[in-house]
Formats: structure tokens, C-alpha cells, sequence
């Protein structure tokens, strides 16, 4: 091995990166700083650097020092990509390096501390190693701007395919709902044909106005102020409106407003997607009145049995009367009579007399203590006895009492008439710190799994004569109360229904001995 070639190597290998970051060009320019230095420490890599690989070559140039120099350039460079680089960066880096080595080289020549023959001999391996430098180099950002541009060609196919699937989107909106863009100020930025036949307005009549313009007044300002609130917060808010079209046409839309918030979370817009279900609320409200005016069929019968048996008493008193051999125990039975067609009557005006429906607190005890004795006569015709278990405290609940008062009758009389041989049904309210339940369970003919899934469903009935309406009605009242049903049953081994709301008023627990009994 020559020595000044081996001097040169170790040379090489004391040289740092503070040498090349500020040198003297070849274009003349002094102090020339690489913008490289500002994103990485070139003494932070680690010792072992690109003048110690380089030198170790200049004094040993077989393989494995060769491979070590260009696993160095490939981590080198992958740190350079890192530091987000550009290749011109990168390949004037190579430059400035080289430039080090060559001022060394010169000062060595100019010196004598090395020949000429040694000056080239060193030039040589140099060469060739920067070459090994370059060429990495060149791969490594050839492989970087492959996998870029793979990432890009996935990226773009990926846009294309948002792209289709939101236009798809907007066209579905389009032609499925009636769909509207409001902006921060609740202004109409954007209407499509669907809103705009809807509410008889042209596109250009609605722009910049703001929703109140097609308000049907049936709402209370409370109930916009809640959407309102609802939507400024960020939550998407799902219910039921009544508007009003241009001509005065009013419909009742299931809607959806959904927000569009900012990255500080305040809203910025919002769309309305509505569906027209005018159609769906009036066949509800008259199935409601087909129901009721079906039970009050079914149950005109008993009624006016039990009108003709004190109507009977009286008139056998009457004529007793008539005979002067009345006693005065009489006019106490005949006023008792008397006032039990009077409970009759009324109990049956609360389906024949339309009213409005107001939600206001409904003592549960009271409303089914009156309903079983409505039910009582036509139970005792059919040997059914009625069993209940109530707290002695009322219980109340938020409600309807004559939407009530329809589901207890119908789910008891059904009960009645899943019995038709006689039986008993067992009534019981029970109340917890949450939920108030009331359970109603017979011993009649039951029904099979497949029957109970179906309970609820219009027209489904499990009895000859019915019209599957009663349960339907009743499940749909329960749902507006907030309530649920769970129902279990087994052929020939009778039915519970268990109907459960919240607790509208905390009262203290009761425990075994507050409970009223009725054998």
C-alpha cells in the first residue's frame, strides 16, 4: 500500500462537516451556505460519516469497505429525503464534500507531502467513489419519486372515485328528498325541485330567505327555539314539522337538519332533508278513529245489558212505589242504581265525544281502578275474575288519561276474550326510582312466537271477528308516551303484557305492605 495514499485516507477521515457547510466556490462566490444545513446537523448523524467511509476506501478499496460507503449513502440519503431535501440539494452537497477533499488534495501537492503520481493516483479512487455516491443517490430519490407518484396516481384515482360517489350522493338526495343548504344565518343558500314544487316558490323566490317563510304558525316559538339549540350545538335534530306551502297548503315533513361545524366546533351551515308524510299521519289518525269506533261496537253490547238490568231494579221499584208498599231501604238501592248508569254513560262518552290531546299528569292507579270497573260486568258474564295489586299512594305519570284509559281497555278486554271459558287476570302496577310498569297477565288461550313478533302490525289479529287495529293504536300511544311493551306468551298458558315509562315524580319506595288488593 503506498503511504501517502494511506496518509491521504487518514487525512480524509479527520475532516467534518463544518469543513464544506461555508467554502469558496468555483463561481466565485465566498462563504457560500447550503439551505441543506437548515434542516440537518451533519455532525449529529454519527461519527461515522461520509470522509471516514470515504477515507477508509482510499486506503483499502476492496468490497467491503465499498459496500459499507454506499450502505452509509443510502441511510445518508434516505436522512436527506427526511429533511425534505430536493435532489439539486442533495447533489450540490455531493459537490461541497468533494470540494473539501480537492482543497486538501491541493494543500498536500502544494506542501510535498505527497507526489504527483500519488496526487492522481488518489483522484482516481475519489473519482470512483463519488461516482458509487452519485449513482446511490440517484436511485434512492428514483425509488422516493416512484413511490410518490404511485401514491399520487392512488390518491387521484381515489379523488375520482369521492368525486363519482358525492355526485352520485347529491343526485340520490336529489331525486329521493326534499333537500335544502341553509347558511349560519338560517338563509336559504341552495333549494332542490323536490323543495321547490313542495312549497310552490321558485328557486330565485326562496335564495336568501330565511325557513319562517314557508312557517304553517302550528308550531310554538319553543319548538324552533329547541332546533335551534340543537343544531348551534353541533347534534343533528330528527322530528316532525307542519309547513306551509305558497298556496296555503299545509304539510306535515319528517325531517332531518344536519350541521356542518368548523375545526373550533361553531356551525357554519346546515342541510334540511325532509320527506312528506302528510298521507302517513291522516291514515294513522283514522285508523285511531276506526279503532275507537270499532271497541265502542264491540263493546255496545255489554253496555247496554248493563243499562237494562238497573234500568229493570228501578222499574220494579218504581212500580212498588206506584202500590204505596215501598220501604225506605228502597230509594237508597234505586239511587245506587241510578248512579251506575251514570258511571256506564260516561265511561262511554270518552270514546264517543271528540277532544284535544293535552299531556298532563294521569294517576295510572285511578285510570285502571275505573277501567276494570267498566270492564267488571261483561268479566263476570264470561267468569273471568279480575285480580289487582296497586300501591296505596297514587301513581302518576305524564300523559293523555283517555289515550290511557283506550290501551288498558283494549289490552284488558283482550285478556276477557282470550278466555272464553272463564279464567283470572292478574293486574299489577310496580314502581322504581326510574320506571313506573304495569303488568296485565291472563290465563287464557295464548299464542305462538311467531304471533307475538307480530302483535302491533296493522290488520294482524288473532281473533275471529277482529280487525287487528286495537293493538296497533294502542302500541302507537304507547310509543308517544315515551313507554314500551314487552309481551310474553305460550300457547294454552295465557299472556303478559308489561307496559313500562319513566318516572315522572320521585316518591318514596313502596314496600309489602303498601299495596291495595282487590280478590
Amino acid at each position: 500500500m503506498n503511504k501517502e495514499i494511506e496518509y491521504i485516507g487518514r487525512k480524509l477521515k479527520e475532516l467534518s462537516g463544518d469543513t464544506f457547510k461555508k467554502i469558496k466556490t468555483p463561481i466565485g462566490e465566498e462563504n457560500f451556505y447550503n439551505p441543506i444545513f437548515n434542516k440537518m446537523d451533519f455532525s449529529e448523524i454519527s461519527e461515522e460519516n461520509l470522509f471516514i467511509h470515504i477515507g477508509q476506501f482510499l486506503i483499502n478499496p476492496n468490497e467491503k469497505h465499498k459496500n459499507n460507503l454506499i450502505a452509509f449513502v443510502e441511510a445518508f440519503g434516505l436522512k436527506l429525503i427526511k429533511s425534505r431535501a430536493s435532489l439539486d440539494q442533495s447533489i450540490n452537497f455531493v459537490y461541497l464534500t468533494r470540494c473539501s477533499i480537492m482543497d486538501l488534495l491541493e494543500q498536500e501537492l502544494l506542501q510535498n507531502r505527497i507526489s504527483i503520481s500519488s496526487f492522481f493516483e488518489v483522484l482516481k479512487i475519489i473519482e470512483y467513489s463519488y461516482q458509487l455516491i452519485s449513482k446511490t443517490l440517484l436511485n434512492i430519490y428514483n425509488e422516493e419519486l416512484l413511490f410518490i407518484k404511485l401514491a399520487l396516481d392512488e390518491s387521484k384515482e381515489d379523488l375520482k372515485m369521492t368525486l363519482r360517489e358525492l355526485a352520485d350522493l347529491e343526485r340520490a338526495l336529489n331525486e329521493a328528498t326534499i333537500f335544502a343548504i341553509t347558511d349560519r344565518e338560517d338563509k336559504i343558500l341552495y333549494a332542490n325541485d323536490n323543495f321547490c314544487d313542495l312549497y310552490k316558490y321558485t328557486r330565485e323566490e326562496l335564495l336568501g330567505k330565511k325557513h319562517d317563510v314557508y312557517s304553517s304558525n302550528f308550531h310554538p316559538p319553543s319548538f324552533f327555539h329547541e332546533i335551534w339549540e340543537t343544531i348551534q350545538g353541533g347534534e343533528v335534530w330528527k322530528g316532525d314539522i307542519l309547513n306551509q306551502a305558497k298556496d296555503g297548503t299545509q304539510y306535515w315533513l319528517d325531517t332531518t337538519i344536519v350541521p356542518f361545524v368548523d375545526s373550533n366546533g361553531e356551525r357554519y351551515k346546515h342541510i334540511s332533508i325532509q320527506y312528506d308524510i302528510t298521507e302517513k299521519r291522516k291514515t294513522e289518525e283514522t285508523l285511531r278513529k276506526t279503532e275507537k269506533l270499532a271497541m265502542v261496537g264491540q263493546l255496545a253490547a255489554g253496555i247496554a245489558h248493563e243499562i237494562r238490568n238497573p234500568l229493570t231494579t228501578i222499574r220494579g221499584f218504581v212500580q212498588l212505589l206506584s202500590a204505596n208498599e215501598i220501604e225506605p231501604n228502597y230509594a237508597s238501592t234505586i239511587l245506587d242504581e241510578i248512579d251506575r248508569i251514570n258511571f256506564i254513560v260516561s265511561e262511554f262518552m270518552v270514546f264517543a265525544k271528540p277532544h284535544q290531546i293535552y299531556f298532563s299528569d294521569c294517576n295510572i292507579k285511578s285510570i285502571l281502578t275505573s277501567v276494570v270497573k267498566f270492564l267488571e260486568p261483561e268479566a263476570i258474564m264470561k267468569n273471568v275474575k279480575i285480580k289487582y295489586h296497586f300501591p296505596i299512594e297514587d301513581v302518576v305519570i305524564s300523559g293523555e288519561k283517555n289515550q290511557l284509559k283506550q290501551v288498558f281497555l283494549n289490552l284488558i278486554k283482550n285478556s276477557i276474550e282470550a278466555m272464553p271459558t272463564g279464567g283470572k287476570i292478574d293486574i299489577m302496577i310496580e314502581r322504581t326510582d326510574q320506571n313506573i310498569s304495569i303488568t296485565i297477565k291472563d290465563n287464557g288461550i295464548g299464542m305462538e312466537s311467531d304471533q307475538v313478533k307480530k302483535l302491533g302490525e296493522p290488520f294482524f289479529t288473532t281473533k275471529q271477528d277482529g280487525n287487528g287495529l286495537g293493538l296497533m293504536v294502542s302500541y302507537k300511544i304507547i310509543q308517544n308516551h315515551k313507554g314500551s311493551v314487552d309481551v310474553k306468551s305460550k300457547l294454552n298458558n295465557g299472556t303478559t303484557f308489561k307496559l313500562t315509562f319513566k318516572t315522572q315524580i320521585k316518591k318514596e319506595k313502596t314496600n309489602s305492605s303498601n299495596i291495595t288488593e282487590n280478590e
